[in-house]
């Protein structure tokens, strides 16, 4: 006799930060300005341990798109499209080409790029803007964005950060 496996549910993200990472790669405008409401406990400012999830998933991503043998000017080019684009939407962001390609460069393992400079809250928002860039130009799919943000989730916990809990209906 064959045992049939359980249809298991797929992986969902398990914290608030997750699910909105979810919502923002898959572009769901009114689920992300849900839980953006529940971001860092529904109050403003920066959370550091919903800030590793951010930091995790932009790894993944960057590391995916550009591969451990890239080219510099390649991340030079994608920072002044993603600068232009901003530009060309009346949006003028409050980081320069530098800032975002030294948080690129990080992301993808070079040991000699200096953060110093860079605020941790303008980091943080430099990674969603590189996290979205690379998810579109990676074209992932839902079950692999979820993948990677249920990766980003467990990186962050590996590493002692404890992002809020969704809490589940």
């Amino acid at each position: 006799m064959r045992l049939r496996a359980k249809r298991s549910e797929p992986a969902m993200p398990r914290t608030v930060m997750g699910l909105w990472l979810r919502a923002f790669l898959l572009r769901d405008a009114q689920r992300r300005r849900e839980l953006g409401a529940k971001l860092n406990g529904g109050r403003l400012g920066f959370n550091r341990d919903e800030a590793a999830v951010v930091h995790a998933a932009c790894q993944l991503a960057v590391r995916r798109l550009w591969g451990s043998g890239y080219d510099v000017r390649d991340i030079t080019a994608a920072v002044a499209f993603m600068r232009e684009a901003n530009l060309a939407n009346d949006k003028t962001p409050p980081y320069g080409q530098l800032e975002m390609e030294a948080v690129i460069r990080s992301a993808l393992g070079e040991a000699d790029v200096d953060m110093t400079g860079i605020p941790r809250p303008l980091a943080y928002e430099i990674r969603i803007v590189v996290l979205g860039y690379a998810a579109r130009m990676l074209g992932l799919s839902e079950p692999e964005a979820v993948r990677l943000v249920c990766e980003a989730e467990q990186i962050a916990f590996d590493h002692g950060s404890k992002p809020p809990l969704a809490v589940r209906p």
